[in-house]
């Protein structure tokens, strides 16, 4: 069950709508752009959802990503309970995409991911 709809900036100044659904979805296969959250309420009056940025990516197949990333745990222990979808079929788009949103959200996931794949660079 979609739990509504999320507007994320990006770096450029752009919004992007994501779709909102629980973090155990199971996708039908398409392209996107993902971003993992912790979903929480912390106004009871308006009861509007907080979403804390845990992990942004993008896939060609939705149906294959979130279930067998290999940092699953690693979303379950920050608190991870959403997956927030962006629906874009171009891949270089989706990495534009991706790159914008991480150019300005803090994430508990993508800065180990980022700093791994530097060191690996530079090996």
């Amino acid at each position: 069950m979609r739990h509504g709809s999320v507007t994320f900036g990006g770096k450029s100044g752009e919004k992007y709508h994501f779709q909102v659904w629980p973090l155990d979805t199971r996708f039908k296969s398409a392209s996107a752009v993902y971003f993992v959250t912790r979903r929480t309420y912390e106004n009871s009056t308006y009861r509007r959802a907080c979403h804390d940025g845990i992990f942004i990516g993008q896939t060609e197949n939705l149906a294959d990503s979130i279930a067998a990333h290999p940092q699953l745990e690693r979303f379950r222990k920050h608190g991870a309970n959403c997956i927030c979808v962006y629906l874009l079929a171009d891949e270089e788009r989706r990495i534009a995409v991706e790159q914008d949103l991480l150019a300005v959200h803090n994430t508990h996931c993508n800065q180990q991911t980022r700093a791994a794949r530097i060191f690996s660079a530079t090996d």
